[in-house]
This record gives C-alpha cells, sequence and structure tokens, in this order.
C-alpha cells in the first residue's frame, strides 16, 4: 500500500511518513500540488492525504484534480482549517474524509479504514 502524502510543511509531511512507516505502510511525501499532480501522472497509489492549504492550489483544488483522474482512490484532506465551511468544502472536492491538524489520534484508524473500504468496494 503506497500512499501519497501532500504537504507544504516538512514537519507534517515526516510524521506522516514516519506513522504510516510505523503501520507498515509506505508513505511518499511531497511539498506542493505540482510534484503531486507529477508523481499522481506517473505512479498508483492507495490513498491521497493532502494538507487543505497549499501554496497556489488549495488543497480541495487538488482534490478536484485527483478526482478528474482518479474517482477510486480514497483521499484524505489533513487541515488545520475545521470549521464548517472548510470541511463542507473539502467533501464537496471530491474527499472522502476530512481530518483537523494537529490532531494525529485519527490518521491511523483512518487510513487503514478508507484502505479497507477501497479494497472491499475491489472485491
Amino acid at each position: 500500500m503506497r500512499i501519497l502524502c501532500v504537504d507544504d510543511d516538512e514537519d507534517i509531511r515526516n510524521l506522516l511518513e514516519d506513522l504510516l512507516g510505523l503501520s507498515d505502510l509506505e508513505a511518499i511525501a511531497v511539498q506542493d500540488t505540482e510534484a503531486a499532480l507529477c508523481l499522481i501522472g506517473k505512479e498508483q497509489f492507495s490513498l491521497y492525504i493532502i494538507d487543505g492549504q497549499l501554496p497556489g492550489v488549495s488543497g480541495q483544488g487538488l482534490c478536484e484534480e485527483i478526482r478528474k483522474r482518479d474517482q477510486k482512490t480514497p483521499v484524505a484532506i489533513f487541515s488545520a482549517c475545521g470549521d464548517a465551511a472548510d470541511r463542507e468544502a473539502g467533501i464537496l472536492a471530491g474527499a472522502n474524509v476530512y481530518l483537523v491538524k494537529p490532531d494525529i489520534n485519527e490518521i491511523i484508524p483512518t487510513v487503514k479504514r478508507l484502505l479497507e473500504e477501497a479494497s472491499n468496494s475491489l472485491s
């Protein structure tokens, strides 16, 4: 299982890589939308975790772009913006879930649930 993590904050990228690695999941972390879209065009991922606020194109914008290319792979937005309007915008953009930073306690359970749901939908 390969997970693409997109966040402009290096500490968050490192945290996600470490957390996912401890759960035997391979995380590839990039800092911006351009790098993410380049990788998405070349490689397959089992899940995307994207920051809600990225330089240039927002996390919602990246989510919409991902959905144009890939309707099936789960997307989790992990953002510091947690008000109802931001959550709604993320879900409307195509995210499966919207998690609020800095709470990392829900990352691994949510990732595992999304991966399981995606795997079951393929069966």
